[in-house]
């Protein structure tokens, strides 16, 4: 019998590693990444960037569904999704219950930085000579934003607050306010249907080249020192400048804007390896990112992890310290 040890033995140490499970990276699932609006740069983002994953984790999937910045971290939260496109100020916000969140996400963790600052970007035609503080105080104003789930909306209407305006007030007064996509909203505007098209980008910013192309003449407007600080000192947001030149089609000189940070938001939930993985990846293809998005390639693995509004997650920092950028 004991020349049949050998292959008994090879066979049971076979069937060990047969039921012995594969790593969370490794097995089959179906993960969604929430983004942002149709049309948009972070849907143009997390197709590309998600493709990588992809290729490094053989077996998973990731399903990429529209959102944006406000509603990103609740999905996350409720199990929806399990990755997603996030702002840092909104993130904390959402982390620690405080407005617009209505409980504490526990859940939400992330990768840092993704590279990219958002600014917003305000389009008025080129004959309107109001400051932005008499426009959005106007209750006949008519304006586009994208929808309730985007960052760019809840400004809005924070904005409209300041100047004692509201979504309500403009359409008792007889004004508009259309919500919806980009691809509408560009339309929309070069067919004179609103007056004011409220966006947030970067630099450069592929948006501002689809209307810069379009039948509109317009300009970016300069936002308030007092609506600067606002949305500073009581939410969080940055103050960011659009340099003079940067769309020299859209401005003459330096316009001040309010200014907010693009991160990786990933759910407490999603097993370390996968995590580990993930970030690996995005790290690895530094220079591939910015043939995804051309902003992106301001991404800086030395310095992306230190972007905590929310925790990092241990599958990160693991991938971080590994590279040599975490100590």
């Amino acid at each position: 019998m004991s020349r049949f040890l050998p292959r008994l033995s090879l066979l049971a140490l076979i069937g060990a590693a047969l039921a012995a499970p594969l790593p969370a990276a490794a097995q089959s699932k179906n993960l969604e990444w929430t983004s942002g609006s149709p049309g948009g740069a972070w849907f143009t983002q997390t197709t590309g960037v998600s493709t990588l994953v992809m290729e490094a984790t053989p077996g998973v999937n990731i399903r990429i569904v529209p959102g944006g910045g406000k509603d990103n971290p609740s999905r996350i939260q409720a199990g929806l999704s399990q990755i997603g496109m996030g702002i840092d100020f909104l993130s904390a916000a959402a982390l620690r219950g405080e407005e617009p969140y209505k409980q504490k996400h526990d859940k939400l963790r992330t990768l840092g930085s993704t590279g990219v600052d958002v600014y917003f970007m305000v389009y008025v035609p080129v004959e309107e000579k109001r400051s932005l503080a008499e426009i959005l105080a106007d209750p006949k104003l008519t304006i586009g934003v994208t929808s309730a789930a985007t960052s760019e909306h809840l400004t809005l209407q924070r904005a409209l607050e300041h100047y004692g305006n509201s979504f309500a007030k403009i359409r008792a007064g007889g004004g508009k306010v259309v919500i919806s996509a980009y691809g509408e909203l560009i339309q929309g505007f070069n067919d004179n249907q609103f007056s004011v098209l409220w966006t947030a980008g970067e630099i450069p910013s592929g948006l501002a080249s689809q209307i810069v192309d379009g039948r509109r003449k317009v300009k970016f407007a300069a936002f308030p020192a007092d609506l600067q600080n606002v949305l500073t000192e009581k939410f969080g947001y940055s103050k960011g400048t659009i340099p003079a030149g940067t769309f020299p089609e859209l401005q003459s000189a330096d316009v001040p804007v309010s200014s907010m940070g693009n991160i990786y938001l990933v759910s407490s939930e999603l097993p370390d390896d996968f995590v580990y993985a993930m970030t690996k990846a995005i790290i690895a293809n530094k220079p591939r990112l910015a043939n995804i998005y051309q902003a992106m390639g301001r991404y800086d693995p030395a310095t992306a992890w230190k972007t905590q509004p929310v925790p990092l997650h241990p599958g990160a920092e693991k991938a971080f310290r590994e590279a040599g950028f975490l100590k």
